[in-house]
């Protein structure tokens, strides 16, 4: 593995989305149910392609569809600006069983149904999509492509480049996750909070100590005679109980987990689907340091982002429901994403440790046993993960071609590759992490709003590239 650049600033000084989606030209492409043979039938996978910029022979600059409810058009994401900058196609796919690539149609989210939603069938889908594209766009047979995705299609874009050489040339994995594939007992399920912790004390100690001692404060009330107040005080939907350790031990995670949401998706501009404030970080930085009582820092900040303009639209917390917080992010589409939590993404990153300004929260090892009883399937162990799809640290330190582009914000880092010295060899894999930038953010269309670190990410990122086509 390789480089590690710091980007610091220079000079400083599911549930279906609830907003309209964009218009785009989509077109179709027949994939097989599954690429093993074992079942017959085809479906119809969704993708966009744009020419604009290709020169005959330039790259082809894919973007993987991730859990969305819809597919990113092609124009919408950075691989169009790169492919004008490169000289490159354009494209877009969408995953298979989400937005409207069903391979069962309006039965493809059932349990016996959803068995050929697998990695290997992921993969396969976008290998065949290359091959179709050297087939059919004209001066495209010896192209090269690079592919890019984030979050979970960061995962992708890496396991995609390291077991689908022969197709994808190199590889942009945003905010991709590579470890925490496991237990309570493996301290990497400890490191997404940690990081959580960390962003909110570089940002505010004074606010961190008011979020901390708030937690403090709550943790004594749900076990105090006046708890019934919290109804008023949290705007929750039902009076909480001493006797409702299970609802009172949610509502303390369903006000900790927005904390994490404003690090992650702290965008410096509007992103409805995945974040309902701007500068998400520092409006609950301010919304904590102005609350007059502990209490009402959870609750300013809980409400900054599920207020009337946020995901959820609920006119109060309901605490004693477990899905209350699929509300939080609505592009995600929750169904087929879950089903791939219990098979070949398991992350395990809940867990609270001690030693934050935030309560101690340890999950329970009950995941596999949901699984099965929800599916029918169990999630695969990280080892083999590791081994079955070239994912263990040795095969990452090893490979070529893939950008691990991480953020300062975003507590996904955490459980991304680990930091490497700077290569002398242009064609190995490394990782940049860059300060002053949220969750996969430099795969959004360059924006004058975006900080000075974002834009000269990108820059590097296009200049990787062009070392990879010129060199490698």
């Amino acid at each position: 593995m390789g480089f590690l650049i710091l980007l610091v600033a220079a000079a400083i000084g599911v549930v279906r989305a609830q907003s309209t989606v964009p218009p785009c030209d989509y077109k179709w492409i027949s994939q097989p149910v599954d690429h093993s043979g074992a079942v017959n039938g085809t479906f119809r996978q969704r993708y966009s392609i744009f020419d604009d910029f290709y020169k005959p022979g330039g790259p082809i600059m894919f973007f993987q569809g991730e859990e969305s409810t819809y597919l990113d058009c092609a124009n919408t994401t950075v691989m169009y600006e790169y492919a004008k900058r490169l000289g490159g196609l354009a494209v877009s796919l969408e995953h298979r069983y989400f937005g409207q690539s069903l391979p069962f149609g309006q039965q493809s989210h059932t349990n016996s149904n959803m068995k050929y939603l697998t990695l290997d069938n992921v993969m396969a889908d976008a290998a065949s999509f290359v091959g179709h594209l050297k087939k059919t766009v004209k001066g495209a047979a010896d192209s090269k492509a690079i592919l890019g995705s984030g979050s979970y299609g960061g995962f992708l874009a890496a396991a995609f480049r390291l077991n689908h050489p022969e197709a994808f040339f190199g590889a942009l994995a945003s905010a991709g996750p590579v470890k925490s594939f496991s237990n309570s007992s493996d301290p990497d399920t400890f490191n997404w909070w940690r990081w959580v912790n960390r962003v909110y004390l570089d940002r505010s100690k004074e606010a961190s100590y008011k979020i901390k001692n708030a937690f403090e404060v709550l943790e004594k009330r749900l076990v105090s005679p006046n708890i019934a107040s919290l109804k008023e005080e949290l705007n929750l939907c039902s009076t909480p109980s001493l006797n409702d350790t299970i609802g009172n031990a949610q509502l303390v995670t369903f006000l900790t987990n927005p904390f994490s949401f404003a690090a992650e998706f702290n965008y410096p501009f509007l992103q409805p689907t995945r974040s309902p404030v701007a500068n998400a970080l520092d409006t609950f930085i301010n919304a904590t340091l102005e609350a007059k009582d502990p209490i009402q820092v959870l609750n300013n900040t809980f409400w900054s982002w599920f207020g009337p303009e946020g995901p959820s639209h609920a006119p109060c917390l309901n605490h004693t429901d477990s899905t209350f917080l699929n509300l939080a992010v609505p592009l995600i589409e929750a169904v087929p994403f879950h089903y791939i939590t219990c098979t070949y993404l398991p992350l395990a990153s809940s867990n609270v440790p001690n030693g934050t300004i935030f309560r101690p929260i340890i999950t329970s090892d009950g995941f596999p046993q949901h699984c099965r009883e929800t599916y029918g399937v169990t999630p695969m162990s990280q080892e083999e993960i590791f081994e079955r799809y070239h994912l263990s640290s040795a095969a990452i330190h090893n490979s070529t071609r893939i950008i691990w582009s991480n953020a300062e914000f975003d507590p996904t880092s955490s459980v991304s590759v680990d930091y490497l010295p700077i290569p002398g060899d242009v064609c190995t894999s490394g990782m940049i992490l860059t300060s002053d930038m949220a969750h996969r953010e430099d795969l959004f269309l360059p924006d004058p709003r975006e900080s000075k670190t974002v834009t000269q990410l990108r820059n590097k990122e296009v200049q990787i590239f062009k070392e990879w086509l010129e060199f490698c």
